[in-house]
């Protein structure tokens, strides 16, 4: 069943495209993935797909009684609840609808956020408020969840309880989208459908690790070694202290763990596509 329907959607803001005619839908049972880098209109396009902008053109479909959760990249609220209270009244504006409360207390627990039922979310460090966020985006069972970065300052063992909770809503009917700018080759096989969000356009990925490719940057040390020739096949420049690769999704991390150990400063990646 479809979710939600975007057909030839766009946004502009003072007078530029954060997105244009993006067509996209998301499904039952089904988790999208949207990689971009910063300023990609990711963002923008998550907060149309939930109702918090209007587009300049184009058509939003919801399916009838969509229940939506959302983790927006930054919150701009400013919540002074205990972690506890907080989460209770959230997940209390779904009613019936929402997940047990012994059900909440086992997922705040599985997100290792027991210590903190007594803290004001506001004395929380960001990862902390991004569990919290997590959480309050998934207590009320949403049958539509918008996750944007939610991965941000969190751990491996944080990000794959994330992971699982999504897996288990997408398993009991539920459609997500995950945008972030990074994506760790270890959690690729979570996804049913992937995306590429780049000049403004949303482009529909069909074999992710050969058609998204990353350029790393690193800059040159001291005691820097050469590069092997397994890595200088990707070398794309070399100019003043400078070293920048092209290489795969699938081996990106590898090739940043190799050039860490040849003594390279790893200063950054950003999305390429082929």
């Amino acid at each position: 069943m479809e979710l939600l329907a975007a057909k030839d959607l766009s946004l502009q803001n003072e007078g530029y495209f954060a997105f244009k005619h993006v067509t996209f839908s998301l499904y039952q049972n089904e988790i999208a993935y949207i990689l971009g880098d910063n300023g990609s209109g990711k963002t923008q396009f998550l907060d149309t797909l939930a109702s918090l902008k209007s587009p300049d053109s184009g058509k939003l479909e919801i399916a009838p009684k969509a229940r939506f959760g959302y983790l927006p990249q930054i919150n701009p609220e400013v919540i002074t609840k205990t972690v506890k209270k907080y989460l209770s009244d959230v997940r209390s504006l779904s009613g019936n609808l929402a997940v047990r409360d012994s059900q909440l207390k086992e997922l705040i627990t599985y997100m290792g956020m027991s210590p903190y039922l007594d803290r004001p979310v506001r004395q929380l460090s960001l990862g902390l408020k991004q569990r919290v966020g997590f959480l309050a985006a998934v207590v009320g069972h949403p049958n539509i969840l918008l996750l944007d970065e939610p991965f941000s300052f969190q751990n491996s063992e944080m990000i794959t309880n994330m992971l699982d909770i999504i897996k288990d809503l997408r398993d009991n009917h539920s459609g997500i989208v995950i945008a972030s700018t990074v994506q760790d080759d270890s959690v690729v096989n979570y996804f049913d459908t992937n995306y590429l969000m780049k000049d403004n356009s949303l482009i529909k990925v069909t074999d992710q690790n050969q058609a998204v490719h990353y350029m790393l940057i690193f800059t040159v040390k001291s005691n820097t070694m050469a590069l092997p020739s397994d890595i200088s096949h990707y070398l794309s420049t070399n100019v003043d202290n400078l070293i920048e690769l092209k290489v795969p999704m699938k081996i990106k991390d590898s090739i940043i763990k190799e050039m860490l150990e040849l003594n390279y400063n790893f200063e950054g990646a950003r999305v390429l596509e082929n």
